[in-house]
């Protein structure tokens, strides 16, 4: 499970809706409810009662999750913001795993398993090892290396959208 770091990364705001989708699906680590309101304090923001409950009762999924839903307006346009939770999510994971994960066989496998768990987004095909290249690129004319740079480009370009789309801050390591 991931933790709030990948966010801040890339420097990506959060908001409620991200915490509990991640959490819920198991893909965020419940100690993110935790620090995100401990990151709001830092900042000085006016915290909700729900928000300093958080702050000191993580540990229970699915306590974090009811306190969550009992914020004020969180309930509002539920289905529309847990969608674009989910996708900011997933584009945090994949940054973040190309960011730290070296080994471009490991990255891919990596990858390929966001891919499957978030439902096959379409937006991701591109560079998912399994798929077919694009119509231009024949990868059976190509060696095993070229076509891991192929793809290392589509999610680089894949990335390079992102960080436009969402005015994120990436460096590559």
């Amino acid at each position: 499970m991931y933790g709030i770091d990948i966010f801040e990364n890339i420097n990506m705001s959060i908001d409620w809706y991200m915490v509990y989708w991640g959490i819920k699906n198991e893909i965020l680590g419940v100690n993110i409810a935790q620090d995100y309101v401990c990151r709001k304090m830092e900042q000085d923001e006016t915290l909700l009662d729900e928000e300093i409950e958080l702050s000191w009762k993580s540990e229970d999924t699915a306590s974090v999750l009811d306190i969550i839903e009992k914020m004020p307006q969180f309930l509002d346009a539920i289905e529309e913001n847990m969608e674009k939770a989910k996708e900011k999510v997933r584009i945090a994971i994949i940054m973040f795993l190309r960011q730290t994960e070296k080994d471009v066989s490991k990255l891919f496998e990596q990858i390929d398993m966001v891919y499957a768990n978030f439902n096959y987004p379409e937006d991701m095909e591109k560079f998912i090892t399994y798929m077919p290249m694009d119509a231009e690129y024949i990868s059976k004319d190509h060696s095993i290396e070229e076509n891991r740079c192929y793809l290392l480009s589509q999610l680089d370009n894949y990335i390079s959208k992102q960080v436009q789309k969402y005015k994120l801050q990436y460096v590559q390591f």
